[in-house]
């Protein structure tokens, strides 16, 4: 790709901007308005389009939904199912613009702290939902070592730094970045970073013997550590991001750096939201590009895959989403989405700003 052959501005330009500053939508309305036309947090128009994110249709279906002592669906078990139970559920709350001001998230965020490992990672198993695991297990004749021995094995074990990433990501974007307990987390992620560069799910048995990073397992903890300020960051941190941006640009974020380059998964191309475990184009291109990494022309393979999925009018489709599967569904699959095409035209614009 010649970058230089690129019309940055006039991609821009030809882009559905009005389509995004929509008041249906007010998420997406405030983070074009911040993000794509550098409003600052105190214009009146990106004040009030924040304001108006909690009385959204999406977000008030989700907060009704919410159980009084801050969970969904299950007060043990903030992992499963996916994407309805607590953990996701956040997630997208906080993709959508919703911070620790609204109480309902405040109380949410304060319960989901319960299931972070003192250890540092969040787990997928709370001590309750490892007893039930055991017991069906013992259940079917399986040998198992004690009880207690095996259920504080198990949520040691389902530290995931997919999942630590995604809360802590979450988590700093609704105002707890300073919290001590985000802190521990950020630690912990830089701390387990794999020797590739990537990261694995350190204590997960199914990870035991491998030593490529995983994608997923790598993603989301860049992306926590692209929410991190700036001023903020530690030399462990920045080292934690120079090798882990390592890591995905010597794949050109998509392809087997050992076989010709080949395509390592088709589903990588497909263009999603919400944002949850799974790895993307897009979503290596935006955490890429918001950490500063502009200019690589190892970026170049999937920015291009990025334009040919751009339609004729300027915008792009929602090619995977979890419909059905989440407390309220977002956009519609096969459609024009406004999240995909803000995320496009955010990095572009990074790329543009610093051609």
């Amino acid at each position: 790709m010649n970058r230089g052959m690129i019309e940055w501005s006039r991609i821009l330009k030809e882009s559905q901007i009005d389509w995004l500053l929509e008041e249906s939508n007010p998420s997406v309305r405030y983070f074009t308005l911040r993000d794509i036309l550098d409003k600052l947090e105190a214009d009146l128009e990106v004040m009030a389009a924040r304001e108006a994110i909690s009385k959204s249709t999406v977000v008030q279906k989700i907060l009704r939904k919410q159980h009084p002592q801050g969970y969904w669906d299950k007060p043990d078990s903030p992992y499963l199912p996916k994407y309805k139970s607590s953990y996701w559920t956040i997630m997208i709350l906080g993709q959508l613009g919703m911070n620790r001001t609204n109480e309902k998230v405040a109380k949410a965020c304060e319960f989901i702290f319960q299931f972070q490992h003192e250890a540092g990672g969040f787990s997928s198993h709370s001590q309750n939902s490892a007893l039930r695991e055991y017991e069906y297990l013992r259940g079917k004749g399986r040998k198992l070592p004690p009880k207690d021995e095996y259920v504080s094995s198990l949520v040691f074990e389902e530290q995931l730094s997919c999942l630590t990433g995604n809360m802590v990501a979450t988590l700093i974007r609704m105002g707890y970045a300073e919290d001590l307990r985000v802190k521990m987390a950020l630690e912990w992620l830089v701390k387990i970073q794999n020797n590739d560069g990537g990261w694995l799910c350190p204590y997960w048995k199914a990870h035991v013997k491998d030593k490529h990073g995983c994608f997923s397992g790598t993603i989301c903890p860049m992306e926590a550590l692209s929410e991190v300020p700036k001023e903020k960051l530690t030399n462990e941190m920045r080292q934690a991001i120079s090798k882990g941006a390592d890591f995905l640009l010597m794949h050109r974020l998509f392809k087997a750096d050992h076989h010709d380059y080949k395509l390592i998964n088709q589903a990588w191309l497909q263009l999603s939201f919400p944002r949850f475990a799974g790895y993307n184009i897009l979503r290596g291109l935006d955490v890429l590009t918001k950490l500063g990494y502009v200019k690589d022309d190892r970026l170049d393979d999937a920015v291009e895959v990025l334009l040919r999925k751009r339609q004729g009018n300027g915008v792009w489709i929602l090619e995977n989403s979890p419909k059905g599967r989440m407390q309220a569904n977002i956009e519609t699959k096969g459609q024009p989405s406004k999240w995909i095409t803000l995320a496009a035209l955010k990095v572009l614009k990074r790329m543009r700003d610093h051609a």
